[in-house]
């Protein structure tokens, strides 16, 4: 299922090979996990202020698009529909870095979120439900190829609702950004890249011109959009493409997940121990 720009590496781009790869390496793995159980504060109660290591910008988002899809260039009135708490409160309990739901908090516009600045801010993830569109930004998700909660909630994703499409995006930034996306459409059509923005040798796998045929995309129309196939994989906008997947070529009724000042739920919540982990690895381990 690889593309024909795929360049899979046993490397991380900006990074010896002991550091691990997007498929782990031994010692990458293991003091990844180590590192983050011994330092991971018991419950996140304890240093709620220590600042965090990636800047500001920093985050991770998943979303899912539910039937009818669509259609490019045509008005999407479907996701113009009201926050619906509810069914946002069902997402959170179902995510599998999530252990428990502690508190939830007010709504608000989504963009009012603010990004992770101290180890407190970890705890909180939005979710926004509207019509047949998931939000989700939740800083477990985030890492780089130390660390494979995005990876792991797609699958769990796919598993739960095969007619959805999949979008996850990561953007972290340590000084230099590490990026990842990946498009998982229903039949298991995909594209997935990462690395870092300092590096020409990245990873990839799947096939993006088949996602753009699967969501009724030509390149022509995709590379105005911002994701253009005829330059290097690594000089791509992949994240442009998770956004066609989501909410199909820009100037329809709410394209992108904050037009018209949409509405989040968010929640206080208690991590799984792997998350608890990992987000040691990628917020603080640097």
């Amino acid at each position: 299922m690889m593309s024909e720009a795929s360049h899979m590496q046993d490397e991380r781009p900006g990074g010896g090979p002991e550091m691990g790869s997007r498929n782990g390496t031994e010692n990458g793995t293991e003091n990844g996990t180590e590192n983050g159980t011994e330092n991971a504060p018991e419950n996140g109660t304890e240093n709620a202020s220590q600042e965090v290591r990636p800047k500001l910008g920093s985050h991770a988002v998943l979303s899912l698009r539910f039937p009818p899809f669509p259609v490019p260039g045509e008005a999407d009135e479907s996701v113009t529909a009201p926050h619906d708490p509810v069914r946002a409160r069902q997402v959170v309990e179902e995510l599998g870095t999530v252990e428990e739901v502690l508190e939830q908090l007010p709504d608000r516009l989504i963009a009012d979120l603010p990004d992770p600045r101290v180890r407190a801010d970890l705890e909180l993830v939005a979710v926004g439900c509207w019509g047949n569109a998931v939000h989700i930004t939740d800083p477990a998700l985030g890492g780089d190829f130390l660390t494979y909660a995005m990876t792991e909630e797609v699958r769990g994703q796919r598993a739960r609702h095969p007619e959805a499409r999949i979008v996850g995006s990561i953007e972290m930034d340590y000084g230099n950004s590490f990026l990842e996306d990946v498009v998982d459409l229903p039949g298991g059509v995909e594209a997935y890249a990462a690395g870092w923005d300092c590096d020409d040798e990245w990873d990839f796998a799947g096939d993006p011109e088949a996602v753009l045929r699967a969501i009724g995309v030509d390149r022509e129309a995709a590379a105005e959009a911002g994701f253009d196939l005829d330059e290097d994989p690594c000089d791509r906008v992949w994240s442009d493409l998770g956004i066609l997947a989501l909410w199909g070529l820009p100037g329809g009724l709410g394209v992108g997940p904050g037009a018209g000042g949409r509405r989040v739920s968010v929640f206080r919540v208690r991590r799984t121990s792997s998350a608890a982990s990992e987000m040691e690895e990628a917020w603080f381990g640097r």
